[in-house]
């Protein structure tokens, strides 16, 4: 034993007081501190990560040959706030866009404008100087810091820790990037150095040629003595860059920083930068850095469209915010905004789940909108950049399942709410009735929109079963009835009742439509999976009809959703019993393989132990595999966008096998999408290439990627109890 006032490490007796671990020098998350036996110390990882980049990640725990496959292929990452969303360009190293909105267009015509050419840190050492998105500065890490929307590279240069951090800010309720720096001296004598930021923003004029990208023409940057911030203006609009904390030199065009800090100078301390085309601006702090101390550079680039807005409301608005922090007291801010708002995940997650479920929960939070007014509450189904951050009612209905079952019924009953005041019924000629939900999806406005193409508009009427189902299941969870008091009505005349109405006489399935993969109209069929979604939606509303009161309505209901479900074991399954896609394509003899056909085992409409079940779950995976073997292509129809494989059938096949039993298969297939988001930020496709499965499509997508994985992995840690939802299974 050791004396008095020692303790043991290793072999060796120590002074009391002397613990290499107290106080924790491991600061990283999932860093154990071990003492070496020798009066030092290791940072190892917690079980279930390991060292990787200088950080704890977390292990691949799929298979051998699914983690070895899994590899990086994103090309971005992105931060939204309800409000804006900021790109950061892995390829260039740098934020490439700052977008006025979540979503791609407010009206017909109206696009949503990208306000930003680029943003980036530099630094000037004693010895050396670069702007961070120069290749040759040396990149370590680019990541979520601890899987929310705030972007964190790691970089090193010339003795230097530096470290990005860049983020839409929940704190503003506007368009705007928070641009922070941090730079630790990693040397052993005291250096002088100093950060950089550049801010390149584009107020200028669209064109019909781009309507997305201003041009930078009559621009004009102003300082701002009381806040030491500079105020850019344009025909688009205003930014104002607020520092976060003091600085000590600030610059602008025609002194352009980039060139400053390339040629190693401060930068000017401009008042102004006059009238005139692509103004610039930035920022520096000088720092004198002990060994392993460090300094913080921050600016909030704020963004108002009305370029004749008082300029001073929205220097108060910022300063009210972020007025005597500084920077990592800002980021820290950040940090603890969305632990705050995070619902705790489930028991029995892996390390691996962990992270992309925190990731998956993240990206919901950030696919919605918080604007007001009409545009509020939509959910959009991929983040931009990209095509898809639209608003589509089916893929929406997956991303309010997975809020209410992951806690967060507020964002919720926003999504649900928005449908219910959203302007809708444009395309009434084409429905045969009046109806609320839309036909296909929304602009940012709340104003319900279809594409067109040469076979007419897309017309889905899968819509208003899925928000009847997820209506139901927010209800059931919340106990608030509040959305029926105020809209039932609707709910039963327009959404319900349009159901009704869209009965098939000929099949007892909802009528022809252009369903989930958008056909169009022309040749529009009767898809089961409109049916399903009706069948689950109208068993739903039979008990928020029961809620009401209604036993008449609920008995109507109930028979109704048996009624089409029924229909569809009828008229649209093959001669060995599996679901097909639809009725024109099981009269035609081929083409009819479809993975949207596992929604009635998904939404317990048929028995997943029964024959039905079996024939479907065999002839789909004997037909629809890629060719790596490791996921599904949609259908069989043959096109390229229907050959990828689909992340989205891939979960939610991931959920029907385990419903029937098939483990291992719902295993591979959750574990490979977890295995692949693990290299990609957390994030999750709308498609991976059938060969080398690269990514592909839209990333990352919301109700079609974190919402679909949310539902499964907690098919896997909480399983439902497998009983039909209409009360009986389809019949044997």
């Amino acid at each position: 034993d050791c004396d008095s006032g020692y303790h043991r490490e290793g072999a060796d007796c120590v002074p009391d007081g002397t613990d290499p671990c107290d106080p924790d020098p491991c600061a990283g998350a999932h860093e154990l501190c071990t003492p070496d036996g020798q009066g030092g110390y290791t940072c190892d990882c917690d079980s279930g990560y390991h060292r990787e980049s200088e950080a704890c990640l977390p292990d691949c725990d799929a298979s051998t040959a699914l983690c070895a496959a899994a590899h990086t292929s994103a090309g971005h990452l992105v931060s939204a706030n309800g409000h804006g969303a900021v790109i950061y360009e892995r390829a260039g190293r740098k934020l490439s866009g700052l977008l006025e909105h979540v979503y791609r267009n407010w009206d017909d015509g109206i696009h949503t404008r990208d306000l930003l050419y680029d943003s980036y840190l530099g630094v000037r050492s004693d010895s050396g100087r670069a702007w961070l998105n120069d290749p040759a500065v040396s990149l370590v890490r680019e990541e979520y810091l601890e899987q929310t929307g705030i972007v964190h590279l790691v970089q090193r240069f010339d003795g230097f820790r530096i470290e990005t951090f860049a983020y839409a800010p929940w704190q503003l309720g506007r368009p705007a990037i928070a641009l922070l720096g941090r730079v630790t001296n990693e040397g052993t004598s005291t250096r002088a150095v100093s950060l950089y930021s550049l801010h390149n923003h584009h107020l200028g004029f669209t064109s019909a040629g781009d309507p997305v990208n201003p041009d930078a023409q009559g621009e004009e940057i102003a300082f701002r003595a009381g806040s030491a911030a500079y105020l850019e203006t344009g025909v688009g609009g205003m930014i104002l860059h607020l520092p976060i904390g003091p600085t000590s030199h600030h610059g602008c065009s025609p002194n352009n920083p980039w060139v400053a800090l390339n040629e190693g100078r401060d930068l000017g301390d401009e008042s102004g930068s006059g009238l005139g085309d692509d103004r610039v601006a930035g920022f520096q702090r000088d720092f004198s850095l002990g060994p392993g101390e460090s300094g913080w550079l921050g600016v909030v680039s704020a963004f108002e469209p009305d370029s004749g807005y008082d300029a001073a409301s929205l220097e108060s608005e910022l300063t009210a915010v972020y007025g005597g922090l500084d920077a990592g007291a800002a980021l820290q801010s950040a940090l603890d905004e969305w632990e705050a708002w995070r619902s705790a995940p489930p028991a029995g997650l892996s390390t691996a789940e962990l992270a992309v479920w925190r990731q998956s929960e993240a990206v919901l939070r950030q696919g919605q909108v918080w604007e007001g007014g009409l545009s509020e509450g939509q959910i959009v189904a991929s983040m931009p950049p990209g095509n898809w951050n639209i608003c589509w009612m089916r893929d929406m209905a997956y991303a309010i399942s997975a809020l209410v079952r992951s806690g967060h019924l507020a964002e919720a009953r926003a999504a649900l709410g928005f449908v219910l005041r959203a302007d809708s019924g444009t395309y009434a000629s084409y429905v045969g009735l009046p109806y609320q939900v839309t036909v296909t999806r929304y602009f940012g406005r709340g104003k319900e929109e279809s594409d067109t193409n040469a076979d007419g508009p897309n017309i889905e009427f899968d819509g208003f079963g899925t928000f009847l189902w997820v209506l139901g299941e927010y209800v059931a969870a919340s106990s608030d009835q509040s959305l029926l008091d105020d809209h039932w009505t609707a709910i039963q005349d327009l959404i319900a009742g349009a159901l009704v109405g869209l009965e098939d006489p000929a099949t007892g399935m909802i009528q022809a439509d252009s369903s989930i993969w958008e056909v169009h109209w022309d040749p529009r069929k009767r898809f089961s999976y409109t049916s399903l979604a009706a069948a689950r939606g109208l068993c739903q509303a039979a008990e928020l009809a029961s809620l009401r009161g209604l036993s008449v309505l609920e008995s109507a209901y109930r028979a109704q959703g048996c009624s089409v479900r029924d229909g569809v074991q009828t008229h649209c399954t093959d001669g060995d019993g599996a679901l097909a896609s639809s009725v024109e394509e099981i009269q035609s003899g081929s083409g009819f393989r479809d993975m949207a056909v596992v929604e009635a085992l998904d939404w317990l409409l048929f028995d997943p132990a029964g024959d039905a079940a079996t024939a479907t779950l065999d002839v789909l995976e004997a037909s629809q595999r890629v060719a790596s073997g490791r996921g599904f292509f949609r259908n069989d129809d043959g096109g390229w966008y229907d050959q990828q494989e689909w992340v989205f059938v891939d979960l939610r096949a991931s959920v029907a096998m385990r419903l029937a039993g098939r483990t291992q298969t719902a295993d591979d297939l959750l574990g490979w999408i977890t295995a692949q988001a693990l290299e990609n930020y957390g994030m999750i496709a709308e498609l991976q290439h059938p060969d080398t499965s690269d990514y592909e499509g839209e990333v990352p997508m919301v109700g079609f990627g974190a919402g679909a994985y949310i539902l499964a992995v907690l098919e896997r840690v909480q399983p439902r109890t497998v009983a039909p939802i209409c009360g009986t299974w389809e019949s044997p």
